[in-house]
Formats: C-alpha cells, sequence, structure tokens
C-alpha cells in the first residue's frame, strides 16, 4: 500500500501545482502576441519541438530510460497525433481566431470530454456528473456571447470555439489513453515520445503553407515569447504536474488545474490587453463550476464496486 504523503511533502506539492497552474495559463497571451505574426501550425509545431528535445534532455539529466519497445511505436504514434498533432493544431488556430481567455476558459471542458468518454467505455456516470456537463458547456455559451443583455452568437463567433472544444476533446482523449502506458512507461517519457512524434507530424504538415522565414519576423520580444511558450508551459509544467500527482494524488492535483483559466484570463487583461467583460467572468465561473462538479462525480463513480 503506498504511504501517505508526509506533510512536508504535500506542501512542496502544493506550491509546485500552483505554480504549474500558472505556468500552464500563461502560454495563452504570450501565444496571442507571437500567433499576431507566426502562422498557427508553425507555431504549434515548432515550439512542441522544441519541448520534445527540453523534456529529453531531462530524461537524459534524471538517467532515466529513453528508449521506446517496439511493441509501443504505433500506440505512442497514434497518441501523438491525437493528443498533439490534432490538439495543438487546433489550438494554435483557435488562438489565432479568438481571444486567449475565452480560449483558457473552454479548455477547461476537457473534464467534461474526459467525463464522457469515460462513460462511453462503460464507467457509470453519476446525475450529478450530466448536470456538470451540462453546466459546463453552457457557460462555455454566455463566455462565446460575451454579453448579459443581448443575443451575439454568429457563425464567425463560433469558428475558434469550436477548434477550442476540439483541442479539449483531443486533450481528454490523450490523457485518458495514456494512463496504461504512463504506468507502464513512465509519464515522462511517455510525454518525451509523443510530444517529439507529433511535432514531426505536424512540422511539415505546417510547411506545405507556411516557411521557416517566418522567424526571421520575429522581433527579440516575440522570439523569447516563442521559447518561453515552448520550455515552460509545456516542459517544465509537465515535469512539475507529474512531481504533484507524486506528492498530492489525482483529486488534488485536479483542483490546482482549475487555477489555469485564472492564470490565463487575468495574465491576458493585465498585461496583453484582452477586455475582461462580466459576461466572461460570469460564464467562466459557471464552466468552473461544472467541471468540479464532474470532477466529483468522477471521483465517486471511480470509489464505487464494479
Amino acid at each position: 500500500m503506498k504511504q501517505a504523503a508526509r506533510p512536508g511533502s504535500r506542501f512542496t506539492g502544493d506550491i509546485l501545482m500552483f505554480g504549474t497552474a500558472m505556468l500552464m495559463g500563461s502560454s495563452y497571451p504570450f501565444a496571442k502576441d507571437v500567433l499576431a505574426v507566426m502562422s498557427p501550425l508553425l507555431y504549434s509545431a515548432s515550439r512542441y519541438l522544441v519541448a520534445s528535445l527540453f523534456l529529453f534532455a531531462v530524461l537524459a539529466l534524471m538517467r532515466k530510460p529513453m528508449d521506446l519497445p517496439r511493441r509501443d511505436w504505433l500506440p505512442m504514434l497514434l497518441l501523438s497525433l491525437v493528443g498533439v498533432a490534432l490538439f495543438q493544431a487546433c489550438w494554435g488556430l483557435a488562438m489565432a481566431r479568438s481571444a486567449p481567455s475565452l480560449g483558457s476558459i473552454v479548455m477547461t471542458t476537457t473534464t467534461a470530454f474526459s467525463a464522457i468518454l469515460a462513460w462511453f467505455g462503460g464507467r457509470r456516470l453519476p446525475a450529478l456528473g450530466w448536470g456538470g456537463i451540462v453546466l459546463a458547456f453552457a457557460g462555455v455559451v454566455l463566455v462565446v456571447n460575451n454579453s448579459l443583455s443581448a443575443f451575439t452568437l454568429s457563425v464567425g463567433s463560433l469558428d475558434g470555439t469550436l477548434l477550442w472544444m476540439l483541442s479539449a476533446f483531443a486533450w481528454a482523449f490523450y490523457v485518458e489513453r495514456c494512463a496504461p502506458y504512463n504506468l507502464r512507461l513512465g509519464a515522462l517519457r511517455v510525454m518525451a515520445w509523443t510530444t517529439l512524434l507529433g511535432s514531426l507530424v505536424l512540422l511539415p504538415v505546417s510547411l506545405v503553407f507556411d516557411s521557416v522565414s517566418e522567424f526571421g519576423l520575429l522581433d527579440d520580444r516575440l522570439l523569447g515569447f516563442w521559447l518561453y511558450t515552448a520550455i515552460f508551459p509545456v516542459g517544465v509544467a509537465f515535469l512539475g504536474l507529474t512531481a504533484g500527482l507524486d506528492r498530492l494524488g489525482v483529486s488534488r492535483v485536479m483542483v490546482y488545474m482549475y487555477l489555469i483559466p485564472v492564470a490565463g484570463v487575468g495574465l491576458s487583461a493585465a498585461f496583453f490587453g484582452d477586455p475582461l467583460t462580466a459576461a466572461r467572468v460570469l460564464g467562466g465561473l459557471i464552466v468552473l463550476t461544472g467541471v468540479i462538479l464532474t470532477r466529483v462525480a468522477l471521483d465517486r463513480a471511480a470509489r464505487l464496486p464494479v
């Protein structure tokens, strides 16, 4: 039986997870500025390629196994297609089309999609979970409408939102399907390989439409933003996430994940001029309430005998 975490270990885990959530949320406003100059697919592919090299360097420094067994090549490739190539392609395209605050809020629906996937997989989902899912998506509608007094939804306004939701679904699918490989191979090795493979799939696709000469359009500030979003919200944040899971467990770590939209919205408004409206704040709170209820329902369902 796994021993209970020591108080000092829990305190360290809490600090790690707070910092991790802030790093993950910070990617939204920084990426928006870079995408004003760089094409979304090239941005996503290039930063994840850098992130994968960082993760492999960490594996080497920690003297952890880096090789991938032959039987795992195909599963890792399939996971990378969904969890990195599709996820990051949609993430970049959505970011270029919408406000970073909207994206950081809509991406929290990953929990709702995880619950739906669990239900399709045969796990019973209590009524609380379904209520949370409905509430979360209702909050998304309010966030996209961005008004408390008028109906403003249009086909144009839904473009970025649908891409964000596809991105959230892809990430939920990736996290669920990675679980058995994380246990057998280690989460860091799985993340490193899927990040590398996904970026290598996405990069040639991006070069069909884009050109590496776009890097020449980045000034020192934007180049710093590009490098920051490659290393810290992906590489460093994932290291914090794995350490947090070891110290706190899944349920407590998930509480900190709800700080990601807070960081994304707050940084976007404070430093990057993204307007913070009453409708977006209220909608974000509704989405967070919905995903928290869904998370509670998932935890309860996991404790029930099968």
